[in-house]
């Protein structure tokens, strides 16, 4: 009897945590609702405490599940009996099957406790460790390019986070884009959409080139110097990691400056949101000017890039969007699927020029994004240059995929 009760606690355990991680990644982790997640398993919120201390530990416990999932479909693949590159897919097809359990953004790692903070960066690690080591092992069979593999394995990590908020950030009608999206990624990441034997085009532009300086009243000035830096800091720590004293700090300022534009915290994250979706449209802007659907791409691509990478710092679409008001949420979504609109478009005129092969836009532009959004977080820091490497690194790897292409 004993045991059963044992078990049944431990179901519910795990229930919670999956209730949480749900909300945790549309809410943010300090915008989440307790209540709604103990509502949802027909809880009590003083009944969800018997399975955590308080928010915190409910973070970190979600953070510890998804550093341990990640880690088991990757032992489960690196022990399939087949190349590299298979085991890669085999990887790749558990994690975003539909049925998986929800795994949590590890994006706000600043809201946990120091002694917290290592332990999760050391059970990521391992995973990236064995990935990296997966990876290395295809390169040896002949199943997987020559490429950066720490660049790779963070790419491949950072399109498996943006999978659960792709769907909160781009409203799609169609109600099959997750079976879509889980059918898309290991195709994309394995064979690319470049046609078999393509080349990339040479030419490239940087993001200095694009964002260029423009002519600013004072308070605009200061608008860009709060927001850059704002998102800065958001970008690194996450945003409930940050406070805006954080930020007046950074500035050398006041909290009362944050607060003589912006109402509230809520009221500032919108604004760079709406900044970044400025710097996006502008890449498009430059990318859609492209001779061909690939050329066009790969710009978009590298300059998106460039943009994580340099002192630009355009705020990650993250965790969170459900913080915001309905109005908002609506306004925010909004910008972002029409930014995936023109990514797809530009994929379809490769399409019919030639220059990309046939494959479903949709689920690949939206999840094409995860692979240079969170770099800045996992990467070490370097100089423009870097930033140029990594961008084509990343574009080489997005559409040219990681197979071995045998002559």
């Amino acid at each position: 009897m004993r045991s059963l009760v044992n078990e049944a606690r431990a179901a519910r355990h795990m229930a919670v945590v999956d209730e949480a991680t749900i909300e945790f990644n549309r809410a943010g982790v300090a915008g989440a609702s307790l209540t709604t997640i103990a509502r949802q398993l027909g809880l009590t919120r003083a009944g969800l405490y018997n399975y955590c201390a308080d928010r915190q530990d409910l973070v970190f416990q979600c953070y510890q599940r998804a550093c341990a999932l990640t880690l088991e479909d990757l032992r489960r693949a690196y022990q399939a009996p087949a190349d590299g590159l298979d085991r890669l897919g085999v990887f790749l097809k558990q994690s975003v099957d539909i049925l998986h359990r929800p795994v949590a953004v590890l994006s706000e790692l600043a809201f946990l406790s120091d002694k917290q903070q290592v332990s999760i960066r050391q059970a990521r690690a391992e995973s990236v460790t064995l990935l990296k080591l997966l990876l290395t092992e295809g390169q040896k069979d002949g199943s997987i390019r020559s490429c950066d593999l720490d660049v790779v394995c963070q790419a491949i990590f950072g399109i498996l986070s943006w999978v659960p908020l792709s769907r909160l950030w781009n409203k799609r009608p169609d109600g099959t884009i997750a079976g879509r999206m889980a059918a898309a990624i290991p195709s994309m990441v394995m064979e690319g959409v470049v046609p078999q034997g393509g080349l990339l085009p040479d030419a490239h532009k940087r993001i200095a080139d694009v964002i260029e300086k423009v002519n600013r009243s004072e308070k605009e000035e200061r608008l860009e110097a709060l927001a850059r830096v704002g998102s800065m800091l958001f970008n690194r720590r996450g945003i409930d990691g940050v406070s805006l004293d954080d930020i007046a700090l950074e500035l050398d300022a006041t909290k009362g400056v944050l607060y003589h534009y912006f109402s509230s915290k809520p009221a500032f994250v919108a604004f760079c949101y709406e900044r970044a979706f400025d710097i996006y449209d502008r890449i498009m802007d430059v990318a859609e000017a492209g001779s061909t659907g690939l050329e066009s791409t790969m710009v978009a691509i590298e300059l998106d890039v460039e943009a994580q990478l340099t002192d630009i710092h355009p705020l990650w679409l993250t965790t969170g969007l459900g913080m915001f008001r309905p109005k908002i949420q609506e306004k925010l979504a909004a910008r972002s699927t029409r930014l995936a609109t023109r990514s797809i478009e530009l994929a379809r005129r490769g399409v019919t020029d030639g220059s990309l092969r046939p494959f479903d836009l949709e689920p690949v532009k939206l999840a094409a994004p995860g692979s240079f959004t969170y770099l800045s977080a996992w990467l070490p820091q370097g100089n423009d240059q870097w930033a140029a490497r990594v961008a084509r690194e990343i574009s080489r790897f997005l559409l040219l995929g990681l197979r071995q292409v045998r002559v």
